[in-house]
């Protein structure tokens, strides 16, 4: 992980002085390092207060028991066949516990357990979230979670819905020895009804069995990276267990399975699919009426109080939508279409406006209203026109950002909200959370600050490990991208689809025969092709940095490296032009970079900023603003600005595990969003009001630079505005 080498040394506050402001800033200062007062990840649930009492939640994030399982000392990996895991055994569960969500390795996600701590690492940051996780789970392969909950008596009569925002690994479920329910899983969510398992009078347990999907691997005999059967996406491969929410929720048994919000802003429609279930052993004759209410957002505006979640709904009725009654079979399903003109009642969504409502949907009957649905979503519409971008009739350009998901940090708020904001303040509008979908909240913030979404699979070619060769990988990957447009088709912000990234690379380091290559494209294009099947409203598909696989998708897209490179343009393209990762940020050596800064490449961490943020300018000015619908460096938020140092100032030894910001708060059982015990210092290049004393992010001159070529009507002058060419006296 990269740290930067150019050292500010900041004055600090006395420590008498700064516990009082800390006092009134909901921060205070330990010994060592910073205790935090308020939640390191704020969260809501799933289930809103405008649909109670139809729809209830509990959520069962807490301590749960845990219990490795050994994996087989002769097993010989990357036969595809992961060892059976076989039912947890009394009295071995271990006197730790583990704080759901969080993977049992979650310290190795960021570069190592105890890096940086008393290790043959001391000049890696650490990544120890949890201090009060034991090492040895680290290195675990499969095991059992364990959780014992109560249901609630006001549920009698409903479906109970057990919902994981996301289980990393091949899982089994059990409710009280019954299994519920096998799968793979990953980064999206999975429920499962369990009514006919549980207990309403008394304790229920239910177990999470789940095995590494590394334990799952392949090997070619032909191909030397092939590995991986499932979309791996980056830094998170590794990872084990349940790693986000997990909520109970009760449901009516005539309900709203989903829903689908279509604007149309063109055709001043709006337009909804509204997916029903009766899971009760009658007919039912149901109607569906629905209105349509501004979404406020209350948050402060406070690098503190602007993540944390506040809103309420407008006290008007802005829209309203009825439908005829229908008949329901026992057990049956049914689509339902709704439709209502628009006329001026909805403001539109835009990255400078981003008006969001809700929709109250209900589901009546003689008797009354059965159960009530809230969606939220933006009146707005993205399309492909002549060649470029559309939003809402006017053409538009993207310029965004990517960030690869290095540590446990991005589970958290406050620091998706950072980076956003970063992103606002250099005049970008579009992000594109990097190699694979990344939790629910970046996606509601985008949809709250106003920035479009290139929403992307964990398809990551970059890998190089996938197994083109197994049809397990391409049936995981089919039930990976459909899961994700379904969790993610309601969202404003969402502009388009990435299918994957840089899966050129598969080909181009495997080296198979041309045959074998155009079968793989052929499988890559029918996966691209899938969203446009679970929603025709976002004709924007990329398959990212990979052109427009021979003509077959609806975009251009290309990532670059260092240099300005028009001549690799295509002429007179008919298609919007990406350039989705441009610049030398992971690969640049000083001899590459020397001609863009001279000597200053080999003098600090700084200089080399000077020489990307010269490349960059030119880039932007010369080949993004006159010639692209659009483009992102390659990551401003990774070195565009400095790796922040929160509580840790002590610059005469080397950070230990006593240094960086520590829960102030105590730790609470069901209660949405991440816990965590700790955030080391220089895992991020964000401190959103962690420590005081730290701005929320220091600029590089990349940073400056990207600012000074997308100002507004014109770029403007800056320190890196032009390239003078050096020339080295001999090749580096």
């Amino acid at each position: 992980m990269p740290v930067s080498l150019k050292t500010n040394v900041d004055k600090r506050i006395p420590v008498l002085l700064a516990s009082c402001l800390l006092f009134f800033q909901g921060l205070d200062v330990a010994a060592q390092g910073v205790k935090f007062m308020r939640d390191f990840s704020p969260a809501e649930g799933l289930v809103t207060p405008q649909e109670s009492p139809f729809r209830e939640e509990l959520c069962i994030n807490g301590q749960w028991d845990f219990q490795p399982a050994d994996v087989p000392s002769d097993r010989e990996p990357g036969t595809g066949a992961a060892p059976e895991l076989t039912d947890p055994v009394e009295g071995r569960w271990e006197a730790v516990k583990i704080k759901i969500p969080s993977p049992w390795n979650v310290n190795t996600w960021g570069g190592g357990s105890r890096v940086g701590e008393g290790t043959d690492l001391p000049y890696a940051p650490s990544s120890v979230y949890f201090p009060s996780y034991p090492p040895h789970w680290e290195h675990v392969r499969m095991g059992w979670l364990r959780r014992m909950f109560k249901i609630p008596a006001d549920w009698n009569g409903k479906r109970v819905i057990l919902h994981f925002e996301a289980i990393m690994g091949d899982y089994v479920i059990k409710v009280n020895g019954r299994e519920i329910a096998r799968g793979f899983g990953d980064f999206l969510p999975c429920e499962m009804d369990i009514t006919d398992a549980i207990k309403t009078d008394g304790e229920n347990e239910l177990l999470a069995g789940i095995r590494d999907r590394r334990l799952f691997d392949r090997k070619s005999e032909k191909y030397p990276y092939f590995r991986t059967t499932y979309p791996p996406g980056s830094n998170t491969d590794g990872l084990i267990g349940i790693w986000q929410d997990v909520f109970l929720q009760a449901v009516p048994p005539v309900r709203i399975a989903d829903v689908f919000v279509k604007p149309q802003v063109s055709e001043d429609r709006l337009e909804l699919d509204v997916f029903l279930i009766n899971q009760t052993k009658s007919v039912q004759n149901v109607s569906i009426s629905g209105e349509v209410k501004e979404w406020i957002n209350l948050a402060g505006k406070s690098v503190l109080d602007a993540p944390e979640i506040k809103w309420k709904l407008g006290g008007g009725e802005l829209l309203n939508l009825k439908s005829a009654w229908i008949t329901l079979s026992p057990g049956a399903s049914a689509q339902v279409t709704l439709r209502a003109a628009v006329g001026e009642k909805l403001k539109r969504w835009s990255p400078e406006t981003p008006n969001l409502n809700t929709l109250l949907l209900s589901v009546n009957s003689t008797n009354g209203v059965l159960d009530r649905k809230a969606q939220r979503f933006g009146w707005r519409e993205f399309t492909i026109r002549d060649g470029d971008f559309y939003l809402n009739g006017e053409r538009v350009q993207c310029f965004g950002d990517i960030q690869h998901p290095f540590g446990p940090y991005i589970c958290s708020r406050r620091f998706a909200w950072a980076w956003y904001t970063m992103i606002k303040d250099f005049g970008g509008n579009s992000v594109r959370p990097h190699a694979q979908p990344w939790p629910r909240v970046y996606y509601d913030l985008a949809d709250e600050m106003g920035l479009m979404v290139l929403d992307e699979t964990a398809l990551f070619g970059s890998s190089l490990s996938l197994n083109f060769e197994e049809e397990n990988t391409w049936e995981r990957t089919a039930r990976h991208i459909d899961g994700l447009v379904l969790r993610d088709r309601n969202h404003p912000s969402v502009i388009g689809w990435s299918a994957g990234n840089e899966l050129f690379a598969i080909s181009l380091y495997n080296k198979p025969d041309k045959e074998t290559a155009e079968k793989w494209d052929r499988r890559i294009i029918e996966i691209a092709q899938r969203p446009g099947k679970l929603d025709p409203t976002r004709t924007f598909v990329t398959d990212d940095g990979d052109e427009d696989m021979n003509g077959s998708l609806p975009v251009w897209s290309k990532h670059f490296g260092h240099g300005l490179t028009l001549n690799r343009l295509p002429k007179n393209s008919s298609k919007p032009l990406i350039v989705g990762e441009s610049g030398a940020t992971y690969y640049g050596k000083p001899g590459q970079l020397y001609p863009f800064a001279g000597e200053k490449v080999y003098e600090s961490y700084y200089g080399r900023s000077e020489a990307l943020a010269v490349d960059l300018y030119r880039n932007v000015v010369q080949m993004a603003r006159p010639l692209l619908d659009y483009f992102s460096p390659s990551e401003v938020c990774w070195f565009g600005i400095e790796h922040m140092n929160p509580g840790y100032s002590d610059y005469s030894r080397l950070p230990g595990s006593a240094d960086g910001i520590f829960a102030g708060l105590p730790y609470e059982e069901g209660k949405p969003g991440y816990q965590m015990e700790r955030i080391p210092p220089y895992v991020s290049t964000f401190n959103p009001g962690l420590d005081p004393d730290l701005p929320l992010y220091k600029p590089l001159p990349m940073f400056d630079a990207l600012k000074a070529a997308l100002a507004e009507d014109e770029p403007q002058p800056c320190e890196w505005d032009a390239v003078e060419t050096h020339h080295p006296a001999v090749n580096p």
